[in-house]
């Protein structure tokens, strides 16, 4: 089976799309500096092996308690 190039490139651009944001929300809830850690996988993202091991490293990271987290305001 043959696959291109441009498939393959829509495939990393869609789980870049789907893997970015998911590391944010759980960088939101485990980590200090949240900003930092989703640039560094959104770079991560275009390989994706090693993006499926940051997320499961964020899984598997004990959660901030519920004092630290920001709230919404109003």
């Amino acid at each position: 089976m043959k696959i291109d190039a441009t498939i393959a490139a829509n495939v990393i651009f869609v789980w870049i799309l789907i893997a970015t944001p998911l590391a944010y929300y759980l960088a939101r809830t485990r980590v200090k500096s949240v900003i930092p850690v989703t640039i560094v996988h959104f770079f991560l993202a275009f390989i994706p092996p090693l993006s499926l091991i940051a997320l499961v490293i964020f899984s598997f990271m004990k959660e901030k308690d519920a004092g630290s987290l920001p709230t919404e305001q109003g």
